[in-house]
């Protein structure tokens, strides 16, 4: 790879980024994907230990080459792959085998267009000047390339590389999956100035898995017995991505709060759902009609609970409790955050925070709310009061971590033993070198958690 960059760098061109909706509809995603497994070119594991290419394991993969055995999968590919070539309209596109290869003559007959191939490695004993390359492009020619899927884009260098020799330009690469798994950065590495054009994503694969019932997201007894919330706060969807997509199975929710704002509520909720149920943390406080109303948008993509914050008063608390009803989102008040210590919390509240907690948890109970976020010093005392209810306890960490912009706080074993229902943890989950065994340390050696 080092010395296939020293070849092309000097005639590469900056990588530039141009954004480019998917060629597929989202409403045929449903169709394509069972498709696809029904023909045998898609498998999935929960236990992630299908093997990729490059060396890595997930839990869905996709092998279109093996539509050789079905000729109507064949057909379905091919017209799939006939439409974003038919609307780029290339002079000529390039096939990278082995992935493609039996659909790039009947490609090139439904669109009218020839085809280039490049092969990673030259065809031992054949005699010519580009032995790897099998077709007579004429330099200048405009091209695109196809292939199956994209992982990390290292398997795309050599044809560009190879492209770019034969002068060949203006070059997109059409796949019917990103697997979104770097290939921006290998691509800017190397220079290459070729943007990809999906029909899909690897997370719109899973969703549809899932939605359709032909994979779990989770076992549900694992779920149900799960009481780990991950923080997701401050961070972008393609920070969070891979992380969920490791977590899954793991049965944690996920809790999100300016990303609901950044990327939509309708939008980021049934997406969030594909890897957990989902804490929206939107801790709503404005009057009564205001909260209703933003509660409102959750009604069509319900998650596991919402919070607002118990300050805002009764009525408040009730227009988010009724315009939920007949959902199964839990609406949670706030009482005193975590991050008030005792001198703040009397000078905003003129109580300590215990004395205020409750007082607020008062307040939600009459309010009809399904539990209370709180921390781990006040759980005791309510879970007391309001058995039955949900514990939520922020600033939860082990005992070897720092509190950092938390107060009151505790560790996962002493909020679970005083009442605490579900544990609220962030960066010390996300910033492991591996999310899944540190959840599952936790689960298994603090809070002694039989699966």
């Amino acid at each position: 790879m080092t010395f296939l960059f020293f070849i092309y760098k000097p005639i590469l061109l900056k990588m530039k980024t141009i954004p480019r909706s998917p060629w597929l509809f989202p409403e045929e995603h449903a169709e394509v994907v069972q498709n696809l497994f029904d023909f045998g070119l898609l498998k999935f594991s929960n236990d992630r230990n299908l093997p990729l290419k490059s060396g890595g394991k997930t839990d869905v993969y996709i092998n279109l080459r093996d539509a050789r055995n079905d000729p109507k999968a064949i057909k379905f590919i091919t017209e799939l792959l006939a439409r974003p070539l038919n609307h780029l309209h290339p002079e000529r596109f390039v096939e990278i085998p082995d992935s493609v290869s039996c659909f790039a003559g009947p490609l090139s007959i439904k669109t009218g267009i020839p085809y280039l191939t490049i092969r990673e490695k030259a065809k031992e004993g054949r005699v010519a000047i580009n032995a790897n390359v099998i077709g007579s492009p004429k330099q200048g020619e405009k091209i695109c390339m196809i292939d199956d899927v994209i992982t990390d884009g290292a398997s795309k260098i050599v044809p560009y590389g190879q492209c770019q020799i034969l002068g060949l330009h203006n070059q997109s690469l059409i796949v019917l999956v990103d697997r979104q798994q770097g290939w921006e950065k290998i691509f800017s590495d190397f220079g290459m100035d070729m943007n990809v054009w999906a029909g899909m994503t690897l997370h719109d694969v899973r969703r549809q898995l899932i939605e359709l019932g032909i994979m779990q997201r989770c076992n549900p007894v694992t779920e149900e017995k799960n009481p780990l919330i991950v923080a997701l706060d401050g961070k972008s969807w393609d920070d969070i991505l891979p992380i969920m997509d490791q977590l899954r199975t793991t049965g944690c929710i996920l809790k999100v709060n300016d990303l609901l704002f950044n990327k939509g509520i309708e939008e980021l909720i049934p997406d969030l759902s594909v890897y957990g149920r989902v804490m929206a943390d939107l801790k709503g406080h404005d009057i009564p009609n205001t909260v209703a109303n933003t509660c409102k948008h959750l009604r069509d993509c319900p998650p596991w609970a919402v919070t607002v914050h118990a300050s805002g008063g009764e009525e408040m608390v009730k227009a988010a409790v009724e315009t939920l009803k007949g959902t199964n989102t839990k609406v949670l008040p706030v009482t005193v955050l975590t991050s008030i210590d005792k001198t703040t919390c009397e000078e905003v509240y003129t109580r300590r925070p215990m004395e205020e907690v409750l007082t607020l948890a008062a307040i939600g109970n009459r309010a009809g709310a399904h539990g209370f976020v709180c921390s781990p010093e006040e759980v005791g005392e309510l879970s007391k009061l309001y058995p039955g209810k949900e514990f939520v306890t922020p600033g939860i960490r082990s005992g070897d971590n720092e509190k950092q912009d938390q107060n009151r706080t505790g560790t996962p074993k002493g909020a679970k033993e005083s009442g605490a229902t579900k544990l609220v943890m962030g960066r010390q989950i996300l910033s492991a070198k591996d999310p899944v065994a540190e959840v599952m340390r936790i689960l298994t050696e603090e809070l002694e958690i039989v699966f």
